[in-house]
């Protein structure tokens, strides 16, 4: 066997049993709201059995959710959902051009596609950004910090924005907040994690606080890569001086907060649950924001409670069942995405073939 047909071998293999442990995640949630609606925990289930039952009883589960939402709500929330990861993807070539890397959409939204089946396996986002990273310094051969810097920077501005996004929802429903202690205890929260992110910005796109001769930078070079992790680090002021870029983040980040929000809204729509509009607009930005914390694998748990949490107050009257369900099923049409991101990862060029695309413009 060649080791062309090695590699290629391995990857099929590999996505084989990441797709699996996605629908298997997917199977497990609907057998965990069945589990609910009878009155049993599932936690008190043993590992063996939530297996068992995930396979035996998801499937079929799954086609019950499936027919029981209607067509239109669970058209539009799988349309928000694809959109996120294209305006995402956009968002970061964005990015790229400003480090001098111009990638073809084409290539850009294939490797966002890889990433966020990367996604639903570790960390929050960071197994996504570390793909994402490794296929850029791959089509690139004297750019490589720079390409590895900017996923990170995209990811700081998509949390920037979406913070923004949040606190601004806060004023008008500003009468719920303050009457409950978790949605207090959320606020306050969005509200630090805003000040952590701008300050971040501002002193890494701002100022010289990250520049080739800082303080800083004198530092990271002592250290093992420490000068391409210097020249990634410099390369930060690059976005603060280029013109229109903030703007262009802004705009892409804007769709992809609103496709958050659509799709939940819609999903909340078909489930019947009655929430004015405007909250469903704060409640969601601030599950995802707290949610995106690296706390628990993709949030799982995280956003499940906090779902629980700020729908079950008095003043919303939505029963702890509905609220698990929304949160559930809004991941997992997230998953079924990975799950189309896992056959692009099939069919995703190694670095290599990604640099000679980019050589021919292609």
């Amino acid at each position: 066997m060649t080791r062309a047909r090695l590699i290629s071998l391995v990857r099929t293999v590999v996505c084989g049993l990441l797709l699996a442990a996605i629908f298997h995640v997917i199977f497990c949630n609907e057998v965990q709201l069945q589990a609910a609606s009878e009155g049993r925990a599932w936690d008190d289930l043993s590992k063996w059995d939530q297996r068992r039952l995930a396979w035996t009883r998801g499937p079929a589960g799954l086609w019950e959710t499936v027919q029981r939402l209607d067509a239109g709500s669970l058209a539009v929330s799988a349309a928000a959902c694809g959109s996120l990861i294209v305006f995402g993807g956009l968002r970061w070539r964005a990015a790229l051009r400003v480090q001098g890397l111009d990638l073809p959409v084409r290539e850009v939204l294939r490797i966002s596609f890889v990433a966020h089946f990367f996604n639903a396996f570790l960390l929050g986002t960071a197994g996504g950004d570390v793909v994402k990273a490794w296929y850029a310094a791959g089509a690139t051969a004297d750019k490589k910090p720079e390409a590895a810097l900017t996923v990170f920077a995209d990811r700081l501005l998509g949390t920037l924005a979406l913070l923004l996004f949040t606190a601004s929802l806060l004023v008008p429903n500003l009468g719920l907040v303050l009457g409950y202690p978790e949605h207090i205890a959320v606020a306050a929260l969005v509200l630090a994690m805003l000040a952590v992110a701008a300050a971040l910005v501002v002193a890494g796109f701002y100022t010289d606080a990250l520049g080739h001769d800082g303080r800083l930078a004198r530092w990271v070079r002592r250290l093992p890569k420490g000068d391409a992790l210097s020249r990634g680090l410099s390369a930060c002021r690059k976005f603060g001086r280029h013109r229109g870029f903030m703007a262009e983040v802004a705009l892409w980040s804007a769709l992809m907060n609103v496709c958050v929000v659509v799709a939940f809204t819609a999903l909340a729509s078909g489930l019947g649950i009655m929430v004015p509009a405007g909250t469903l607009w704060y409640i969601v930005p601030a599950v995802v924001s707290v949610a995106a914390l690296p706390v628990t694998p993709s949030g799982l748990g995280v956003r499940e409670n906090l779902f629980v949490w700020l729908l079950t107050v008095p003043a919303l009257g939505v029963k702890p069942g509905a609220a698990l369900s929304l949160s559930l099923l809004g991941y997992t049409v997230n998953l079924a995405w990975s799950a189309v991101g896992g056959i692009v990862y099939l069919l995703m060029p190694d670095r290599a073939k990604v640099a000679a695309a980019r050589s021919r413009g292609v």
